[in-house]
């Protein structure tokens, strides 16, 4: 009973958010990738051909404004949970700490 409470709250809640709902207007994945537009406009952390490592990279939104900025850079994301394709960008579902998972990288993409 108590989980159902909190379940309509968050559902709530998130209807109402305006960030959850900008993200969806500009298509990004999530609401977090606002939180990194406000770092970059802040602190300008990205420039254009930049090379770009996206750690625990899902749902993508980081990795989205990631590829937006850095347009003629390249991006890896990797996650544990499998990722939908983003631009001309690499996608790896696996452990970053795995070895085998760097090693896969280096032998598909020669960068």
């Amino acid at each position: 009973m108590k989980k159902n409470k909190i379940s309509k709250n968050w559902v709530n809640k998130q209807r109402r958010d305006i960030y959850v709902r900008q993200s969806k207007v500009d298509g990004y994945r999530a609401r977090s990738a606002y939180k990194l537009i406000e770092i970059d406009e802040k602190f300008k952390i990205f420039k254009g051909g930049l090379s770009v490592i996206d750690i625990g990279a899902a749902p993508g939104s980081w990795s989205q404004y990631a590829m937006k900025i850095a347009k003629s850079g390249k991006l890896v994301s990797i996650d544990l949970k499998k990722m939908e394709p983003i631009g001309n960008s690499v996608q790896i579902q696996g452990d970053f700490t795995e070895k085998k998972n760097s090693r896969r990288n280096q032998e598909k993409h020669k960068w």
